[in-house]
């Protein structure tokens, strides 16, 4: 996988209006979180091509103007899909409409294989160590499982656009807050479809160190030194368990 055939996607909802269980929901302190997430991603070393799609119709002129001077190149989808639903369906349902949007209008989609989304008010600091370990691998699928392969979080992941478009869309379109049907329950039986029908599922992906603000409970995202070296020996321990099979 090259930088060129692959994306970031930026999904972006600046002023969330009657979205349940969200904290972080005024406006200008999101704005300010993606202004500061914008900035390091346009300017990232790893990232040529950046769809950036904002769902509540909120002005995104800053980031058209920053874009303007970066040799990055980057798309602009706007629009105003988080009012179109009911918002008992939650914000996960929300993010399957970006996607959706994403693969029915953008011209980099088209013309791209591979993806890296990110949720757009936060920073990944070891992008690069992700960056090259998912290019590397050149899997359909870079996503951790967890709650017993039950759940996936989707705040951040990379994917094959076959996984996307054939597993995740028709899997997230079932996304039920209310039904206790979240995304990443959605995304979690997505992964192991895919899997089932031959796709592959990175064994061990690199845990995001990531930098912003949860959403649903306004705290700010924590990994310090003792969370990071767990991580680190975690995955290191499934990586040997995963190439010193016995039979």
């Amino acid at each position: 996988m090259s930088n060129n055939n692959f994306a970031l996607i930026l999904t972006c909802t600046i002023k969330p209006i009657d979205i349940p269980n969200l904290v972080r929901a005024d406006y200008k302190t999101r704005l300010s979180d993606y202004k500061k997430s914008f900035n390091f991603w346009i300017n990232n070393p790893c990232v040529k091509k950046i769809i950036f799609i904002e769902n509540s119709n909120f002005d995104i002129e800053y980031f058209k103007q920053l874009a303007k001077n970066s040799t990055t190149e980057v798309e602009f989808l706007s629009n105003d899909l988080n009012n179109s639903f009911d918002k008992k369906l939650g914000k996960g349902f929300g993010q399957y409409l970006c996607f959706k949007e994403i693969f029915e209008k953008s011209n980099i989609a088209k013309k791209t294989e591979y993806f890296f989304n990110v949720t757009g008010r936060h920073i990944i600091k070891n992008f690069e160590q992700i960056f090259n370990d998912f290019s590397k691998q050149n899997n359909d699928i870079y996503i951790n499982l967890s709650d017993n392969l039950k759940f996936c979080n989707t705040t951040n992941f990379g994917a094959s656009k076959k996984f996307l478009k054939d597993y995740f869309l028709k899997e997230a379109i079932k996304t039920s807050d209310e039904e206790s049907n979240i995304l990443e329950r959605r995304m979690a039986i997505a992964v192991l479809k895919g899997v089932s029908e031959g796709l592959i599922l990175s064994k061990t992906p690199i845990y995001a160190d990531l930098d912003g603000y949860i959403g649903t409970n306004g705290k700010r995202l924590n990994f310090n030194f003792f969370k990071k070296a767990k991580l680190y020996y975690f995955r290191k321990l499934k990586s040997y368990f995963f190439n010193h099979k016995k039979y």
